[in-house]
């Protein structure tokens, strides 16, 4: 893995489930599968598969071309454990989600936000 490119793209942040997408490329004969018949894949937009765990709900790949080639794209949010590979880039910056903006700020905590209480109507 070289690097992992983060996709701020609507289509991306929808299928992540947060403020982006983050993917990565392998060589699809070098990618083995565990629980394979447990993945559902649709046609996400024209041409382009996407999958996800149909037990957990995790986005498995990313926008992979319908008829494949000898890549794949993967998503980095499904990895376990410490990875090597950092974001090296950024796309579709012009559709970052405008609340994700200044979350540097937030306080961050090693387990649950305490706060949850004071966050039900």
């Amino acid at each position: 893995m070289s690097g992992i490119v983060e996709c701020h793209c609507a289509m991306c942040r929808k299928a992540a489930g947060g403020h982006a997408g983050f993917f990565f490329v392998a060589m699809r004969d070098e990618v083995t599968w565990e629980g394979e018949d447990k993945l559902t894949r649709y046609e996400s937009s024209p041409g382009l598969i996407r999958s996800f765990c149909s037990r957990c709900g995790t986005a498995m790949t990313g926008a992979n071309l319908k008829e494949p080639d000898e890549t794949i794209i993967l998503t980095a949010n499904a990895l376990e454990g410490d990875v090597a590979a950092r974001v090296i880039a950024q796309e579709f910056s012009a559709s970052k989600a405008t609340w994700f903006a200044g979350h540097d700020d937030a306080p961050e905590f090693d387990g649950s936000y305490p706060g949850w209480e004071t966050l039900k109507p």
